[in-house]
């Protein structure tokens, strides 16, 4: 059991400092595996075979090791993994001494032996996870329904119900891969959070997808919009509360798509997804938050990133000419808040703390410099997705 092996020299020398006694472990063959002595790691320990076959501790004194190659007085008790021997315990010296630890030293081996392989297991099953994830986001690139067939009969997911898939984004860990930092986050502990806040049945599906980013597929069976958010609500203070524990930066990112049934339909889903994703960080008000794509501000923001480039660069020139006069700044954002308060002077002037003839004279300056009515509500539209697209251009992608 390589786990084992992994794991062996590591108790022995936590477990003799705590105790101060001297000890060994041996594999199920008889090889020293851990010892405080480390020139007999690697030996051959003749006792394993003999306390494996006895099923019990067995008690080694001066008097019955004398002329035995490798054999030390104490007591040997066998180590048990899944109801079988898979090793023998020495704790060294003599036997009245140190059999008042045995039976401890065992079990605390026993119990870190299951612990490794659930930590080892998990971890496997993860990369499992990530590939059939990885195949399932790009299902109409990589057109691949043959594969992920074959891993939902093994696995028994099911994907003829409606699922929703919730992105979340650990700025710490995208940070530590761009700068090659190391930042040790356990993915176990992440999986325990994320798991513990967003699993609601056993359809659900949660892999990492990057360094930097979770995945969660939510099976939905009449599933309450508001309760999902107020589930990523959660999650999000549960996580950024274990960053700050870890002391790393804790600014975290979730995002969800709307729900769809099949292959194809979860790939959508995760399209909006990471689109939401994107557009909720580069207009964030706060370094972390939740956004979804059903929010008419995320779909506005995210329609003026797809503005196509050959239009962008008309609306560009418009922009250009608008930033090009000397009190640009101030009429900018004068317009923009008239447009959030859906075109009506009063609230916007009472938003910007001016009077309400002060702001009309900035919207006929901006009437006069583009030749724009705004008063209509389908060209201030306009005007106001190319300044926000603008502004879009010029910050950087946050999403790898």
């Amino acid at each position: 059991m390589k786990f084992f092996e992994q794991i062996a020299q590591s108790i022995v020398e936590k477990a003799s400092a705590a105790l101060d006694v001297s000890m060994s472990i041996t594999d199920a063959k008889g090889t020293i595996i851990g010892c405080n002595n480390v020139d007999r790691l690697g030996s051959y320990h003749v006792v394993t075979e003999e306390v494996t076959k006895a099923g019990r501790s067995v008690i080694f004194t001066k008097e019955n090791v004398a002329g035995r190659e490798n054999v030390l007085p104490g007591v040997a008790t066998p180590i048990r993994f899944q109801q079988q021997i898979i090793g023998v315990l020495g704790i060294i010296g003599e036997p009245d001494e140190v059999g008042k630890y045995v039976e401890f030293v065992r079990t605390h081996v026993e119990m870190l032996l299951q612990e490794s392989f659930r930590t080892e297991t998990f971890y496997l099953q993860m990369k499992t996870t990530e590939l059939f994830i990885q195949h399932l986001i790009h299902f109409k690139e990589w057109d691949n329904e043959g594969t992920l067939q074959n891993y939902c009969e093994m696995s028994g997911f099911h994907f003829d119900r409606p699922r929703m898939c919730i992105l979340i984004d650990i700025e710490a860990l995208q940070t530590a891969k761009r700068e090659k930092k190391a930042v040790r986050i356990s993915q176990y502990d992440l999986f325990q959070i994320i798991s513990n806040y967003l699993e609601d049945h056993a359809q659900d599906i949660i892999s990492p997808i990057n360094p930097g980013q979770w995945i969660v597929l939510k099976y939905i069976d009449h599933y309450d919009l508001s309760k999902a958010r107020r589930q990523c609500e959660q999650a999000l203070r549960a996580l950024k509360k274990f960053l700050q524990n870890q002391n790393a930066p804790s600014y975290v990112s979730i995002a969800y798509g709307k729900s769809y049934e099949g292959f194809a339909g979860v790939s959508r889903s995760y399209q909006q997804a990471l689109q939401t994703l994107s557009t909720g960080k580069q207009n964030k008000k706060s370094a972390s938050g939740v956004y979804a794509f059903d929010d008419w501000t995320i779909l506005l923001n995210a329609l003026i990133q797809e503005i196509k480039p050959a239009f962008a660069e008309t609306l560009a020139d418009y922009v250009e000419k608008l930033l090009s006069h000397s009190n640009a700044p101030v009429l900018v954002e004068s317009f923009l808040v008239y447009c959030e308060q859906g075109l009506n002077v009063s609230r916007a002037a009472r938003k910007l703390f001016v009077h309400r003839n002060t702001l009309l004279y900035r919207l006929n300056q901006l009437n006069e410099i583009l030749s724009i009515d705004t008063q209509s509500f389908e060209q201030s539209m306009l005007l106001y997705m190319a300044l926000k697209q603008n502004k879009a251009m010029k910050q950087p992608m946050q999403v790898t």
